[in-house]
């Protein structure tokens, strides 16, 4: 498995974030005004040897949340326009 950051092919074995601490989630925008953000919680990750980036992963229940919620999710910021520049708020 390659890493997506640097394309080396030096990945972790797989592994747990720590639950009882925190844990990373990826949030979508709400769809309504008082509807929920589509929420899903990353538990496992590999570790890139060559640059140390962390890749996550979700399990197997949010990913068929996710396939099942992938048409329907928002940004939370417009994508750029080819050839524009990033605003200096941008968090990308």
């Amino acid at each position: 498995m390659r890493c997506p950051v640097c394309g080396e092919e030096s990945l972790s074995p797989l592994a747990d974030f720590d639950t009882a601490s925190s844990m990373a989630r990826i949030l979508f925008k709400r769809p309504g005004f008082l509807e929920p953000r589509p929420v899903f919680l990353v538990r496992h990750a590999r570790v890139c040897r060559s640059c140390f980036a962390v890749v996550p992963f979700l399990d197997e229940q949010y990913q068929r949340k996710l396939a099942e919620e992938w048409d329907t999710l928002i940004p939370v910021a417009p994508d750029a326009t080819p050839g524009t520049p990033p605003s200096p708020e941008s968090p990308s």
